[in-house]
């Protein structure tokens, strides 16, 4: 009986916790109103992949020249810029953390064109 009591208090004690998102997970590293694919991800795009040897005029696949081809291809520059593989170090080119995140961001909000 007594093993019993102090289980439902123990119990008790642990599920009252209050737990939110940001204290679960972390804070949300995408800005509230999303991220712009014409003021903020193309930009990164045309500096560091559609450029002269890479992935431009159908020199390298795939070709990320407009918004239709980027989004196509979306979930593939997300993996390969967070995981460092793209822009390749033998470029010359390199992403920020920032850059990488609105990447990230702008392809988990459904890589739209705005």
């Amino acid at each position: 009986m007594k093993k019993a009591i102090l289980f439902g208090w123990i119990l008790a004690l642990f599920s009252c916790a209050y737990d939110n998102a940001e204290e679960l997970y972390g804070e949300n590293e995408c800005p509230p109103g999303g991220v712009s694919f014409t003021q903020k991800v193309l930009p990164i795009i045309e500096a560091n992949c559609a450029v002269s040897g890479c992935h431009v005029n159908g020199q390298q696949s795939p070709t990320l020249e407009n918004h239709t081809q980027i989004a196509n291809n979306a979930g593939k520059i997300k993996e390969w810029t967070s995981s460092g593989i793209m822009p390749p170090s033998t470029s010359g080119r390199s992403l920020t953390a920032d850059e990488i995140n609105s990447i990230a961001c702008w392809v988990d909000a459904g890589a739209i064109n705005n």
